[in-house]
């Protein structure tokens, strides 16, 4: 399964296809699903094509990447995204969590240390700077690092270099940094608790990442793409969702975003034995509920994005399933499903 990003000039570029962004995001998508089974990048609302057109216009260079969104809208995944379409795709991609790991242990885990630096430093270790020589480094939640592990990650920006705690030595930085924040880091600098140098080297190329709520079109693929998920890994499916569940889904005000849609989704396998899958198997309370209209439902919301689609591309079924992030035997079967076999528009 995969997410196309739409390219109307796509025949006019000069470039050979391998090298045009479409093309890159083809790779990149082809690469994660043979790795992991499933495309991290579902979806073909507008909002989330712009993020794909924003991630693809970088990914061949080597610019510094600001991803901001709240959490669970999936900036490791537009991390990882840049990551396999870029020159970099061979290299390595590591990723820390820098509200993870306290201040100390943060700057270990990042620059590395030679024996004797601290007690119980009785190897030296490279740092995940070096592990990612060549390839990507992902700074999630960068906003939560210290002022100190901010100092030295300038120094890594500018100078493309660092020393390991405890060292002496210069060690060089081969290492593309794609950095994000669930916060708002121009406040942060106002307050005094981001570096302002740092900030402006960071925020090179930024990327808003919508949250789920301003991307419902997405929901019926994301939801399909997970469920066939967990069919494969843990055998749990489903006979479908019900009117009430599908309702749920699309007016749920998503606080956690497409973890919290993930993770309603696997409960829900879990316990609907089989069966169909009811509101009360997601699950879902609290604040993020809204009375939901019952004029739309889930299966409406699917085959308008299976007609935009395929109006989008001349009715091309091939590229009409990629991007829409299924495969064309998916698509053969909403099109039966639909009955929009025969439905051609000129």
């Amino acid at each position: 399964m995969s997410a196309v990003l739409a390219m109307d000039s796509r025949d006019a570029d000069p470039r050979p296809r391998g090298d045009r962004p479409d093309g890159r995001i083809r790779d990149a998508m082809a690469i994660t699903e043979r790795q992991t089974g499933v495309s991290p990048v579902i979806g073909q609302s507008p909002p989330w094509r712009h993020v794909l057109r924003q991630a693809a216009q970088v990914a061949a260079t080597d610019t510094t990447v600001f991803l901001q969104g709240e959490s669970g809208t999936g900036k490791e995944v537009v991390a990882r995204f840049i990551h396999r379409a870029s020159p970099r795709r061979n290299g390595p991609f590591v990723a820390i969590n820098c509200a993870a790991l306290p201040e100390q242990l943060l700057e270990s885990e990042l620059f590395g240390y030679e024996r004797g630096a601290f007690t119980g430093a009785h190897l030296s270790k490279a740092g995940h700077i070096e592990v990612a020589s060549s390839g990507v480094l992902f700074l999630d939640e960068v906003s939560e690092m210290s002022l100190t592990a901010q100092a030295k990650l300038l120094r890594v920006l500018q100078e493309r270099e660092f020393q390991r705690l405890g060292g002496t030595r210069v060690v060089k930085a081969n290492v593309r940094v794609i950095a994000a924040s669930n916060r708002d880091l121009q406040s942060a600098v106002t307050e005094g608790r981001f570096r302002e140098d740092l900030f402006y080297r960071l925020r090179v190329f930024d990327i808003y990442i919508p949250p789920l709520r301003e991307r419902r079109g997405d929901i019926p693929l994301l939801t399909d793409a997970f469920l066939q998920t967990f069919s494969r890994s843990t055998g749990c499916s489903s006979a479908g969702l019900t009117p009430d569940a599908q309702d749920l889904l699309l007016h749920y005000e998503w606080p956690g975003n497409v973890r919290e849609l993930h993770n309603a989704l696997e409960r829900a396998a879990i316990v609907c034995e089989g069966g169909p899958i009811t509101a009360e198997h997601l699950s879902l309370r609290g604040p993020g509920i809204a009375a939901p209209p019952r004029r739309a439902n889930l299966p409406d919301v699917e085959r308008r994005a299976i007609e935009q689609a395929l109006h989008e591309t001349a009715w091309n079924k091939s590229r009409a399933a990629r991007r829409l992030g299924i495969t064309r035997t998916q698509l053969y079967g909403r099109l039966r499903k639909y009955g929009l076999e025969a439905a051609r528009t000129p």
